[in-house]
């Protein structure tokens, strides 16, 4: 045996020190394991680089929320002496941003400007940061301007209301006869200015000279109505769908009235009323016969359910005649790009958000209204 086989792993004992090499001095194997000081630190640098991680993405997500931005803010006022502070808590109270402490250190790391003071009218819900800012650098409503803002699935006659309160000087009523009298006009609204205007202004916010007008006011809802309309497609309506582009109108109010909270709802909803429509199923839309009632909410008796009439679109089949509530731009795009699929049913089975589950069989639909039950939604 050499010398060094004497020393493999195998003869490395005691039997060797004594056979005349006492003379070196036997060393403990090297650890595979680290000295627990070493792992300490590393575990510490590991924890410390979880936690940052994990912060640093929650940030980013409060910054640049998931998602589409949600509905206009009407209006807000930062007052006049605010500080971004109280700025960004405005915001975040309003829903338009995530966390008001967030924005705080955003607005460190950018340029942001200082803020002026005045009425906003440009906000959406579910904004990233740098959309927020953007609005406030843009700055207030002129004082020479009125801000008018339309509520996304409220009636002709809100729309007035609203109007009235921007503008006192105009009335209801001469808002009501200057659609009637034919002062303004729509590519889609038909050429008859007697017949319904539901459905024809788009909900948006606008700016006026405070000297406007009933007929300019009104013109400009319209325009930006038909402007949409054109952008969106419906000058070839009947080839995209089957549907006039007044049909489609029609279809997208109720949407409007129907849809719950998330986006993608819009489109299903839509596809539910198309194919009912080609089952020649009765499009059984409660928010129809409650216009027909000049309600908007409330539970329906069982009288009212079957009194007959234009807008009892449980006892009717097709559409109502004319639109029942003034659609948003996301719901005239449902209307005429409506999701794929086979669904005929829907049901609300969350309250906050509101969120339906759509159904291809009535079985299905029926197992759905148990959950809608059950948290005591219908």
């Amino acid at each position: 045996m050499s010398y060094d086989d004497r020393y493999d792993d195998e003869y490395y004992d005691d039997e060797y020190y004594d056979d005349g090499y006492d003379q070196y001095e036997r060393l403990p194997r090297a650890s595979r394991r680290g000295s627990p000081i070493a792992v300490t630190v590393v575990s510490v640098f590991a924890v410390v680089g979880i936690l940052v991680a994990g912060t640093l993405v929650w940030a980013t997500r409060q910054m640049n929320p998931s998602g589409e931005p949600g509905p206009k803010v009407a209006s807000l006022e930062i007052p006049s002496g605010a500080t971004f502070e109280d700025v960004a808590q405005i915001l975040e109270d309003n829903n338009v941003i995530a966390s008001a402490r967030v924005m705080g250190w955003y607005a460190k790391f950018n340029d942001v400007q200082p803020v002026r003071a005045g009425l906003y009218v440009d906000f959406e819900e579910n904004s990233s940061m740098s959309d927020a800012i953007e609005v406030l650098d843009a700055g207030p409503v002129p004082p020479e301007e009125t801000a008018l803002t339309i509520i996304p699935g409220s009636w002709l006659q809100d729309a007035f209301v609203a109007i009235n309160k921007a503008f006192p000087e105009i009335s209801v009523d001469t808002l009501s006869l200057t659609l009637l009298s034919g002062q303004v006009t729509s590519k889609y609204h038909g050429p008859d200015p007697k017949a319904s205007w539901e459905g024809y202004l788009l909900p948006e916010t606008y700016k006026f000279e405070k000297n406007a007008t009933a007929t300019e006011i009104l013109q400009k809802l319209v325009d930006q109505f038909d402007d949409t309309l054109d952008e969106l497609g419906y000058g070839n309506a009947v080839a995209a769908t089957g549907h006039s582009a007044q049909e489609l109108v029609i279809i997208a109010s109720l949407v409007e009235r129907e849809t719950g909270d998330p986006p993608e709802e819009r489109p299903k909803m839509a596809r539910v009323m198309y194919n009912r429509l080609d089952e020649d199923m009765s499009l059984g839309v409660d928010a129809a016969l409650l216009y027909g009632l000049q309600r908007k909410t409330g539970t329906l008796t069982k009288s009212e359910l079957e009194t007959p009439g234009p807008y009892n679109s449980r006892m009717n089949k097709g559409l109502p005649p004319t639109a029942i509530s003034l659609p948003s731009e996301q719901s005239l795009e449902a209307a005429i790009k409506p999701a794929e699929g086979r669904i005929l049913y829907y049901v609300l089975t969350n309250g906050s958000p509101r969120e339906h589950t759509f159904t291809e069989t009535y079985d299905e639909f029926l197992e759905a209204k148990k959950i809608c039950q059950r948290e005591g939604l219908c």
